[in-house]
């Protein structure tokens, strides 16, 4: 995926966080999205929309949804081997 509109990239504990956002300045409205690559594979978009004072803080927003979503998903139990589905 190439993302035109991505802000940051991050490490999170094997994972790969890419945060974009778009604005709509006259409105003030943020929206953007986090996505979460593991192994190389995308596996979980984490979307926002909201009103932000600013684009660092709507990215804030999306770091500490992705990296909540990441913790959950490391503290449930994975028997079996299923995996992601595609997205």
């Amino acid at each position: 995926m190439d993302e035109d509109d991505e802000v940051k990239r991050i490490e999170h504990e094997g994972w790969e966080i890419r945060i974009c956002l778009t604005a709509q300045p006259s409105e003030g409205q943020l929206a953007g999205h986090a996505d979460l690559w593991r192994d190389g594979v995308h596996s979980c978009r984490i979307a926002l929309s909201g009103h932000f004072p600013d684009a660092a803080s709507a990215c804030d927003a999306l770091e500490r949804k992705a990296r909540d979503w990441i913790s959950d998903w490391a503290a449930r139990d994975h028997t079996g081997d299923t995996g992601f589905a595609s997205l």
